[in-house]
């Protein structure tokens, strides 16, 4: 049975459209990227990227990286965020990029971010897109840990957030 925080974790991550990632080089220095995204049902999240992007190197480097997904336009009680601990990786199978381009190209024709059945089939027809010289590579990050916002507690009128661990699965 799911209960209410997990149900909740799954709705935002179902309704928005982007995440940002979180990643460090091999000693400890930070960077971030707001990333399109989708998931498969085990949560293991899926976008493309320029191969020599920041974030990109970085992976390659160190897969540990860190997922937030949030609505930023949420005030108040209605703020909610999921928190996730993963190892992303440069996807190089067959199936998992088959994965990635199919479940990209429902969502991107789901958000009209392609416009139409053509253009949804040329997307999914792009796998080359993804391998050899081209300058762009599917990711993949598989998730390990995942935490939800707690419900706020007050103090002196201002919020106090915490976060409750979850299980997606």
């Amino acid at each position: 049975m799911t209960d209410k925080n997990t149900s909740k974790a799954k709705k935002l991550i179902s309704e928005n459209l982007y995440m940002t990632i979180s990643v460090s080089d091999r000693k400890g220095f930070p960077w971030i990227a707001n990333i399109y995204f989708v998931c498969d049902k085990n949560f293991n999240f899926y976008w493309y990227s320029p191969k020599n992007s920041k974030h990109s190197i970085l992976i390659n480097r160190n897969p540990n990286i860190a997922i937030a997904i949030f609505d930023s336009q949420a005030t108040g009680d209605d703020v909610d965020a999921v928190y996730i601990k993963a190892k992303a990786y440069k996807v190089k199978t067959t199936t998992d990029l088959a994965r990635g381009i199919l479940l990209y190209g429902k969502k991107m024709l789901k958000t009209k971010f392609v416009n139409g059945k053509q253009a949804f089939q040329k997307f999914i027809r792009s796998y080359k897109d993804f391998k050899g010289k081209s300058p762009l590579r599917m990711y993949k990050a598989v998730t390990q840990k995942t935490w939800k916002l707690a419900p706020s507690e007050i103090y002196n009128d201002k919020f106090v957030d915490s976060r409750i661990e979850i299980r997606l699965k």
